[in-house]
């Protein structure tokens, strides 16, 4: 065994803690539970940790840094505190249903002030009643406890249990929620309550991105509408193309600052509604009659909510994706008009150098002169250096024949000259 142990993955203990977790305890109808949910900051997580490592080490219990979850028996009732991304949940458990079913749920706390010392705000309060069937229960006493426009009544858990509710804060400053145990095993109930408490949590997570949405799409409009103006601008003016990158480069930036600020809330709505879907569909549940049931509930007031985060997502990837083409539009034809310019200071330059090259032949062609006319005065002058030592010489004769052949001989060496440089470049 010892073997196997070395050979172990890294992360399969920590993995398998993780699959135990956020498991809810076991229930037994009568009972009733309230369910506070707070959102942190990650900078409060520290602290809400130390908090309830105090509260487990009072009681008794050792909570490790690993641990999403603690169950402890806190004064004649039970905590069950979870820990997940963005928020914390505390349901405090009472094994009786004595009437008032829905009372102030500060009574549940130990002290009114518990609250105070642990970190987060307070995003959603909760009380739910768990009664068996042998409990009489009329219509009249179910219709005083729920807004009859937004009561919802339905089967949960095919059939086995019973739920009312209308997800509405009521006078004592929490929701409301009423469930019927017609046969359900303790295991299975805490299951139901678990998901009907993360269905809510869910549900109203989700909800955050309704009002960036509505936000962004006011941006989203000014942004689309400049975009259109911009667009028109670059189809009918020919010039100022460095201006008109510089505005559209100022859109795109906005629009990426848009993105950057609303993009992780919007996914996290598209997250919340999935898991929303999931857990209504765990539930199992079918309607009775014509009475609103969770399902028409999601699907009235969460789905078009969800809708318009989606939208907006879609529309701020498709504004990102035509401001990239615009700014590739406008470079491309920036690109073209600095072709063409070169394109032309190429001609120029190829004007210039043919200029030059016949300025360069006409100097040859005098350089010819100069150089002839200089060797022709040299040979004069050694010719009539000559006469001094040799009389006899007829030098009126060599100085007419040293005239063309001093010319021939620079005209050939000056190109030969010419014929290598050319040659060597």
């Amino acid at each position: 065994m010892e073997n196997l142990s070395r050979r172990s993955h890294p992360l399969r203990d920590l993995l398998d803690k993780e699959l135990q977790q956020r498991t809810f305890p076991p229930l037994t109808a009568p009972c009733r539970l309230c369910h506070f949910m707070l959102t942190l900051a990650p900078a409060s997580r520290a602290l809400e940790f130390q908090c309830m490592q105090q509260l487990a080490a009072q009681q008794g219990s050792q909570l490790t840094e690993a641990a999403q979850d603690l169950t402890l028996s806190l004064y004649g009732q039970w905590l069950r505190w979870e820990r997940h991304g963005e928020f914390s949940s505390y349901t405090f458990i009472r094994a009786d249903a004595e009437k008032p079913w829905f009372d102030d749920p500060l009574d549940f706390l130990p002290s009114r002030d518990w609250f105070d010392h642990i970190p987060g705000q307070i995003f959603r309060i909760v009380q739910l009643t768990i009664i068996d069937a042998k409990q009489p229960l009329a219509a009249q006493q179910v219709a005083r406890l729920f807004n009859a426009e937004n009561c919802i009544n339905s089967l949960l858990a095919a059939g086995k249990a019973k739920i009312w509710t209308d997800f509405q804060k009521h006078a004592e400053g929490a929701g409301r929620m009423l469930l019927l145990d017609q046969g359900l095993s303790a295991a299975a109930l805490g299951r139901l309550v678990q998901q009907l408490f993360d269905l809510g949590n869910y549900r109203k997570l989700s909800l955050l991105g309704w009002p960036v949405s509505r936000q962004s799409l006011q941006q989203l409009n000014s942004l689309e509408q400049n975009l259109a103006s911009l667009t028109q601008r670059i189809e009918l003016e020919r010039d100022n193309d460095e201006q008109l990158l510089d505005q559209i480069s100022q859109l795109a930036a906005g629009t990426e600052r848009l993105i950057a600020e609303n993009s992780s809330r919007l996914e996290a709505t598209a997250a919340y509604y999935q898991l929303t879907l999931d857990r209504l569909k765990a539930l199992d549940e079918t309607s009775i009659d014509d009475k609103l049931s969770l399902q028409d509930f999601t699907e009235r007031r969460l789905t078009p909510a969800y809708r318009t985060s989606a939208s907006v997502q879609l529309r701020q990837n498709s504004l990102s994706n035509r401001l990239g083409r615009s700014i590739e539009l406008l470079r491309t034809r920036m690109s073209l008009k600095l072709a063409q310019q070169n394109q032309q200071l190429l001609l120029s330059m190829e004007q210039k150098a043919k200029l030059q090259l016949k300025l360069q032949q006409m100097v040859e062609g005098l350089s010819l002169v100069a150089i002839s006319y200089y060797a022709v005065q040299l040979a004069d002058k050694l010719l009539r250096s000559l006469s001094y030592w040799l009389p006899e010489l007829p030098i009126a004769l060599w100085q007419s024949i040293s005239v063309p052949v001093i010319i021939l001989m620079v005209a050939v060496v000056l190109k030969w000259l010419s014929h290598r440089v050319k040659r060597q470049t």
